[in-house]
């Protein structure tokens, strides 16, 4: 069975909701492609050591957290960062 196949099978299984995000990711990934392929036409290809964008952007987020507020936070704050949101049980790994 082709892969083109499979998919179509799959999606003729597969709930509505489930189908809009398929499809919702489907369109990004052809926006992405035409981009790239416009952008390889007009700019040279990018070193391999350079940064992601999301990666740059989360840097920034992370320098733009005030020291005062950073020493604020829990040290499990990722660990349990549920139990301060929602007030679920901590987590005590």
């Amino acid at each position: 069975m082709s892969t083109k196949e499979q998919l179509i099978e799959e999606i003729n299984q597969a709930p509505e909701f489930l189908l809009e995000e398929v499809l919702n990711f489907f369109l990004f990934l052809k926006v992405r492609l035409a981009e790239r392929s416009q952008g390889a036409r007009s700019q040279p290809t990018p070193a391999i050591n350079e940064t992601p964008s999301f990666l740059l952007k989360a840097q920034e987020i992370n320098q733009s957290l005030a020291t005062p507020q950073a020493e604020s936070l829990p040290a499990d704050f990722a660990k349990n960062l549920d139990h301060y949101l929602y007030g679920v049980p901590k987590v005590e790994e």
